[in-house]
């Protein structure tokens, strides 16, 4: 991963921000926002390859890809949720950004329910 290109265009773009900020108040909102997402996306092609070497690591020991999944989703949604959070409270909207962490541990508590369940089927076939 080039971190060092994501970490100069945070930087530079920190210094541009506080500039816009102070001539065009209401254009630093929707910048910071282009912005994070610009390096979200520029993290996102790199965790195609950690996703990929999962998805190797589940094949090559046998576990169920449906387990996999469900770890990738987890993970996905605990960043999403994170990073949304992060820009409702830059946006003074730290209300809203507890709700989006609700809602986060809501959708991994449904994502994980399926291999909940077949994990307590397999502990019932055991115990039986």
């Amino acid at each position: 991963m080039d971190f060092y290109k994501i970490a100069l265009l945070a930087i530079l773009s920190i210094a541009g921000i506080a500039v816009v900020r102070q001539l065009k108040q209401e254009f630093a909102m929707p910048l910071t926002i282009g912005v994070s997402v610009l390096l979200l996306l520029m993290i996102c092609d790199e965790l195609y390859n950690v996703v990929y070497t999962f998805y190797n690591f589940a094949d090559s020991a046998n576990i169920d890809s449906e387990a996999i999944s469900c770890v990738i989703k987890v993970v996905g949604i605990g960043y999403l949720a994170e990073f949304s959070n992060n820009v409702c409270v830059d946006a003074n909207c730290k209300s809203i950004g507890d709700k989006v962490l609700l809602a986060s541990k809501v959708a991994i508590l449904f994502c994980a329910l399926p291999v909940v369940e077949k994990l307590f089927s397999v502990i019932m076939s055991l115990v039986q």
